[in-house]
C-alpha cells in the first residue's frame, strides 16, 4: 500500500514530514482558500455546476464549500469509478455495507472513506466505467489537444452528461482536468494494453473487406439460372468447389441451392437430377450492401441461410458464405 510505504519512509528519513493528504485538513482548506475563489472570480460568479472526483476529497470538499457559501444554488457533482465504494456509500447515506472491486482508473475513487472528504457538499454522484473514462481521455487528446489521464477522462465524461441534461442557457458547468497523459503512455495510450484489457473497440470492418480477401480463382459469383437442371447445378458446384449457389434470374436472386440439399433430394429420387432447380430451390440469399459492417452481416448467416450476396450500386459484386466469414474472423 502506497500510504503505508509513505508512512514508513517518513519514519525512517530524518527531517521528513508526511503530508497525509487523505486525513490532513490543510488539504481541503487549501482548495477553499485558493481553487474555489479562482473558479468564482474567473466565471464572474456565473458558475452553476462544479464537477469533480475524489481521491483524497480535498478538491471537491474545499471548492464545494466555498462555492456553496457564495451561492447555495451551485450544484456539486462527483464522478466515481465503477468499483469504488464512494458513490454507493453516498447514495445509501452510509447505511449499506459496500464491497469495492478492482478498477483501472488511477488517482480517484477509494475502498475506504478519506477523512478529508465532506460528502455533505455533494449533490449528485455519477459512476463511470474504466472503458468510458479512458475513451474520453483519448478523445480529449485527439480532438482537443489536451493530453490528460484517465481521471480527467472520467470527470469530463460526467461534465458532458450534466451539460446535456441541463435545459438552461445560463448554466455554466466547470470542471478541472487534474492529471497528465505522460504517466499513462504504456497504459491507456497503448492500443495493445487497451485491447488486452478489453477497453478498445475493434475498428469497423465493412463487408467488402471480407470479399476482397477471398480466393480470387473462382468467378466473382458462381450462379445458376432457374432453368438449369439439378445435374448441372451439382456439376457447377463440383467444378468451382463451392457448397451453395444463388439462383439468378438476370440481376435478381430468386432462390438458392446447396450441395447437401440437392444431394439429399437426388438420392431419394434420382429423377430429380434432370428437373430444373426452380422446382426444388430454397429461399434466395439476402442482398447486402458492400459497406455494411461485418458484425451486422454475421447475424444474417445461419444454417438455413448460409450465404449473402454483396451488392454495390445495384450490382452483385460477390458472395460471402459462413465459411468465408469464419476464415476472415480467424485471420484477424
Amino acid at each position: 500500500n502506497y500510504v503505508m510505504m509513505a508512512k514508513r519512509i517518513a519514519q525512517e528519513t530524518p527531517n521528513a514530514i508526511l503530508a497525509d493528504q487523505f486525513y490532513n485538513e490543510a488539504n481541503p482548506e487549501a482548495h477553499y482558500a485558493t481553487t474555489g475563489p479562482e473558479l468564482w472570480e474567473q466565471t464572474k460568479g456565473k458558475i452553476t455546476h462544479f464537477v469533480g472526483s475524489e481521491g483524497t476529497g480535498g478538491t471537491l470538499t474545499g471548492v464545494g464549500r466555498y462555492l456553496k457559501e457564495r451561492n447555495k444554488k451551485v450544484r456539486v457533482i462527483a464522478g466515481d469509478p465503477t468499483g469504488s465504494i464512494l458513490a454507493e456509500y453516498w447514495r445509501s447515506k452510509g447505511k449499506n455495507k459496500i464491497e469495492g472491486a478492482p478498477y483501472k482508473v488511477e488517482g480517484i475513487g477509494q475502498d475506504k472513506l478519506p477523512g478529508t472528504l465532506d460528502m455533505s457538499v455533494i449533490d449528485e454522484y455519477y459512476t463511470v466505467s474504466d472503458k468510458e473514462s479512458f475513451a474520453m481521455a483519448r478523445r480529449l487528446t485527439r480532438e482537443e489537444g489536451l493530453f490528460v489521464g484517465g481521471s480527467s477522462g472520467l470527470i469530463t465524461s460526467v461534465a458532458l452528461k450534466i451539460a446535456r441534461e441541463i435545459d438552461d442557457p445560463d448554466a455554466l458547468v466547470v470542471t478541472i482536468l487534474c492529471d497528465t497523459g505522460e504517466r499513462y503512455l504504456s497504459k491507456l495510450y497503448s492500443d495493445e494494453w487497451m485491447r488486452e484489457n478489453q477497453m478498445l473497440d475493434a475498428p469497423r470492418v465493412a463487408l467488402h473487406t471480407v470479399l476482397g480477401r477471398k480466393n480470387g480463382s473462382a468467378p466473382t459469383v458462381v450462379s445458376v439460372p432457374p432453368g438449369a437442371t439439378v445435374r448441372q447445378a451439382i456439376g457447377l458446384m463440383s467444378l468451382h468447389d463451392v457448397s451453395q449457389l444463388p439462383v439468378m434470374d438476370g440481376a435478381n436472386c430468386v432462390g438458392s441451392v446447396s450441395d447437401w440439399s440437392l444431394s439429399q433430394k437426388s438420392l431419394e429420387n434420382p429423377k430429380l437430377l434432370d428437373t430444373t432447380v426452380s422446382e426444388i430451390m430454397d429461399s434466395p440469399f439476402p442482398m447486402v450492401a458492400s459497406d455494411q459492417p461485418v458484425d451486422s452481416v454475421v447475424k444474417l448467416l445461419s444454417k438455413a441461410n448460409p450465404a449473402v450476396l454483396v451488392q454495390e450500386h445495384g450490382v452483385v459484386q460477390g458472395i460471402v458464405t459462413r465459411s468465408d466469414m469464419l476464415h476472415f474472423m480467424m485471420s484477424r
